[in-house]
């Protein structure tokens, strides 16, 4: 029978070295895993059960390790495959590109548009602005080191930044633009985020399968004044970001 595509054939057991064999599997998994290429597939459960000489169960304990440390991705169906590193989320405030630049990642923006609106009530409401005032909606595929990452959609008070259609280019930062052409920084941002499973068209710009899981972030940035200067809503590939947040404990009244 002839190899799946990028199937590199068994693993190569590392050296035993007395501890547990679920743990010398585990390790050997993992060890394979961090060195293979993202999207590899991994040899099916019936053939590691066989090559290590243990149970399937056994395997499949050593699997769901690899899948817990998202080491790993499952497709029912098709198999386990080598997933790519995640990207965290954090809670320091920065735009897309410096975010993936701090990374070592190089960011793009990948096909998009933007375009002048009339606000309606709701997004007034957002923007803390009058209902009929003129905003600049902007959408835009985000990428790092050329994969998409992100779906960003934001609207911006037009008033306030006045030809900022024409300033902005497909790979320059929103935020970098109104700092350096309006003398306005992003100071703060309230932050929401939900799960939402990706439309076929949302899917077709993000470079993966209608129906996964996304992270739907919904955010308000103002500036050093508390103005609001943005809202939006992106959504991020489930499959490749971490929200990272802190939690803490009310100081005590007592």
């Amino acid at each position: 029978m002839a190899r799946r595509r990028n199937d590199p054939g068994g693993v190569i057991p590392l050296p035993f070295d007395g501890s547990s064999k679920n743990e010398w599997i585990r390790a050997s998994l993992e060890a394979f895993a961090r060195s293979a290429a993202p999207g590899t597939l991994f040899p099916s459960e019936r053939v590691l059960a066989e090559q290590f000489g243990v149970a399937r169960m056994t395997v499949r304990g050593a699997l769901d390790a690899l899948e817990s440390a998202t080491l790993i991705r499952r497709v029912p169906g098709r198999g386990a495959f080598v997933q790519r590193p995640l990207v965290t989320q954090s809670e320091v405030l920065r735009s897309f590109t410096e975010d993936m630049r701090l990374r070592g990642m190089v960011p793009g923006t990948g096909p998009g548009r933007s375009e002048r609106r009339t606000a309606d009530a709701y997004l007034a409401e957002r923007l803390e602005i009058s209902e009929g005032d003129p905003v600049f909606f902007f959408e835009r595929v985000r990428t790092a080191d050329g994969e998409p990452m992100a779906l960003e959609r934001t609207n911006v008070p037009a008033e306030r930044f006045p030809g900022l259609l024409d300033r902005i280019h497909d790979d320059e930062s929103l935020y970098d633009v109104l700092s350096s052409s309006y003398g306005v920084v992003v100071d703060s941002a309230e932050q929401t985020v939900a799960i939402a499973q990706l439309t076929s068209s949302d899917a077709r710009s993000l470079g993966t399968d209608p129906g996964a899981p996304s992270f739907a972030l919904a955010r308000t940035s103002r500036d050093r004044m508390g103005t609001v200067v943005e809202w939006g809503r992106s959504l991020y590939r489930g499959d490749r970001y971490v929200i990272q947040m802190h939690v803490a404990k009310e100081p005590s009244s007592g």
